[in-house]
């Protein structure tokens, strides 16, 4: 008799994300992550006190995978490449995934603590990102919130663009925060 791989907590959190991805919260239920696994509720409450304690671990999953691992990723590149490094991770996360969250934050309190968590995180690492090349606090986080609110637009308004024009998008953007940067003229 063959036997089956063990099926551990993480496990769990990647089905659980790729089940939000493409069912939305549908995907998201005991019964149907235990069907997709093709494993019992008694695997799935091995790992996870109650669909609660999995939600707030899946959305931890996502906050530490599309946020947190992305930041660091990105500050491993030297500062000058830093920006363009987080573009093309940007553009390279599950487009469904993140609009997916961002859907299922709309009923769910835990989700949409996260997702609060994680804009307020994004948006303050782009800010530093622009403090870094020499923008002034106020005026990088300016800046960010207005670049990060594209991110998430082009999410929303274009769900199928491909991943090449949305980072051709966010390469034209910066380019136009760099003319508009040097526009003002600084005292001495």
């Amino acid at each position: 008799m063959k036997q089956r791989k063990r099926f551990g907590k993480t496990d769990w959190l990647s089905l659980g994300l790729g089940q939000l991805a493409r069912e939305g919260s549908a995907g998201l239920t005991v019964e149907a992550l235990c069907e997709a696994a093709d494993r019992t509720r008694g695997s799935f409450y091995h790992h996870f006190s109650d669909h609660g304690a999995f939600i707030e671990a899946l959305m931890e999953a996502w906050k530490q995978r599309n946020t947190h691992d992305v930041a660091e990723e990105t500050l491993l590149q030297a500062p000058n490449d830093r920006a363009r490094k987080l573009s093309d991770l940007a553009s390279g996360l599950d487009q469904d995934l993140e609009r997916a969250v961002r859907q299922f934050a709309q009923g769910n309190a835990t989700a949409l603590r996260a997702v609060r968590e994680v804009d307020e995180l994004r948006t303050g690492f782009l800010a530093k990102l622009y403090e870094g090349s020499g923008l002034e606090p106020g005026f990088a986080l300016e800046i960010a919130r207005i670049e990060y609110a594209a991110f998430v637009g082009v999410q929303v308004v274009w769900p199928d663009m491909p991943e090449a024009e949305r980072q051709a998008l966010e390469r034209r953007f910066a380019g136009l925060v760099k003319s508009a940067v040097r526009l003002p003229s600084r005292p001495d």
